[in-house]
């Protein structure tokens, strides 16, 4: 259960770190998998040889490992916290995408300051100031990760600013290249942080928190992170009593 000062600093930083949220055996089990799926992309874990991009991303697996690793009591009586309890979707796994970054110093191609986007409308994604389906932006690391492997950068506090910006836009929103691009514009004089943990740690992320990936990656191994959503059945009513989340959202 986070405490009342680690809820304090994820109002006001837009994250917080649950240390060692991942069973040992979990997360062996997690780091086996990836590996296999990485296989069918030519990559092998004892050839480096084969780590030829800097990025390779794959779906995160649907399997009994990820769905204890999504699962696990601490991370969703984290989520009751901050989100509030009954309305996020208890999903049975961890899903979304886990981007795998290789030793290289080339450009990924995918570095830019964003925020996520939450909704699909006419086949677009969007974003709007009461994130709409969004609830969370979870980073698992299923890989030690220190400042030169590639870490996600973050902005402490730039969830303020995007949802200062997305507030105008009412419930409709905005497409998600101009929701990204108006919260990185506007956050741009934040001091950026580095999201940096030991495997089996979970950054939780607000949904507007501004962040980037990050280059190049200086270490010896491959960063091992997913980066799934925690979905919300339908949007924050911004009324009082106000979670966590919701804090820092109203205009």
């Amino acid at each position: 259960m986070l405490s009342q000062a680690e809820i304090d600093a994820f109002v006001a930083d837009g994250f917080v770190t649950l240390r060692a949220a991942l069973p040992a055996d979990v997360l062996r089990a997690c780091q086996d998998e990836i590996w296999t799926e990485l296989a069918g992309h030519g990559v092998e874990r004892d050839d480096p040889a084969t780590w030829r991009d800097p990025v390779v991303r794959i779906s995160c697996p649907e399997t009994d490992a990820f769905a204890a690793a999504g699962t696990q009591p601490v991370l969703w009586e984290a989520f009751d916290q901050l989100i509030g309890e009954g309305r996020w979707w208890r999903r049975r796994g961890v899903g979304g995408t886990i981007p795998v970054r290789f030793p290289s110093p080339d450009d990924p191609g995918d570095a830019g300051w964003h925020i996520e986007a939450s909704f699909e409308k006419n086949g677009d994604w969007c974003v709007n100031y009461r994130s709409r389906q969004r609830g969370l932006l979870a980073l698992y690391l299923f890989s030690d990760v220190d400042e030169d492997s590639a870490p996600t950068r973050v902005r402490p506090g730039s969830h303020r600013d995007a949802a200062r910006v997305l507030a105008p836009a009412g419930d409709a929103g905005l497409p998600f290249p101009q929701a990204a691009a108006l919260a990185a514009r506007a956050s741009a004089d934040r001091p950026a942080a580095l999201a940096t943990g030991r495997a089996g740690d979970v950054i939780l992320c607000h949904p507007f928190l501004v962040h980037a990936a990050s280059w190049p990656h200086t270490g010896r191994q491959p960063r091992l992170m997913a980066q799934p959503g925690v979905a919300l059945h339908d949007q924050f009513p911004l009324q009082p009593p106000l979670s966590p989340v919701e804090l820092a959202m109203s205009p």
